[in-house]
């Protein structure tokens, strides 16, 4: 549903442009492929190395946690036949108890990661997002689309201003702020 709201207001979009601009000059429309510019962008290989460093070590915590509740349960199957209705029961419980604390702190590693993330990408983001804008305002371009989206299903690769993004953040002086 979403998708095909995007759709639906892109072709809107450019529908009510091309209907203003149609006694002006033509309407120019670019696009960018967001993924190719996070990849490339100044920084990002950083920032991608520090997630990775950083979800390696939080792997590390679940694995050893996860290990020891596998150790549990196979120590359990090996003295269940042996140990008292109550001693079972409790060993069970033990179990579970940790098996929903490694779900607690797999879930909060999940949002945190999460959150580290934004906080890595977040000055990235706004550079490129600026960079963007300063392209599209220079040369004219009425709308720049995505195509890492899901709403454009072809465009023509001229139109295409990945290239020009990017040469643009790797520019000396290139946009530092947001603005």
């Amino acid at each position: 549903m979403r998708k095909a709201m995007t759709f639906v207001f892109a072709v809107a979009g450019i529908a009510a442009l091309s209907g203003t601009a149609s006694a002006q000059a033509p309407t120019k429309i670019g696009y960018v492929d967001s993924r190719i510019i996070l990849r490339d962008a100044p920084g990002a290989a950083e920032v991608t190395q520090t997630l990775q460093k950083e979800l390696t070590s939080w792997r590390a915590q679940l694995a050893a946690s996860e290990d020891s509740i596998k150790t549990m349960v196979a120590d359990f199957e090996k003295q269940s036949l042996v140990m008292s209705p109550d001693a079972k029961q409790k060993k069970q419980a033990d179990i579970v108890a940790k098996q929903n604390s490694f779900q607690a702190r797999y879930e909060e590693l999940q949002q945190k990661a999460t959150d580290r993330q934004k906080e890595l990408l977040t000055p990235i983001m706004d550079k490129v997002q600026a960079a963007i804008t300063e392209l599209r305002t220079a040369e004219g371009y009425a709308i720049i689309f995505d195509s890492a989206t899901e709403a454009m299903v072809a465009a023509d690769p001229s139109l295409d201003l990945t290239q020009k993004v990017l040469a643009r953040l790797k520019a000396p002086g290139a946009t530092a702020s947001g603005n």
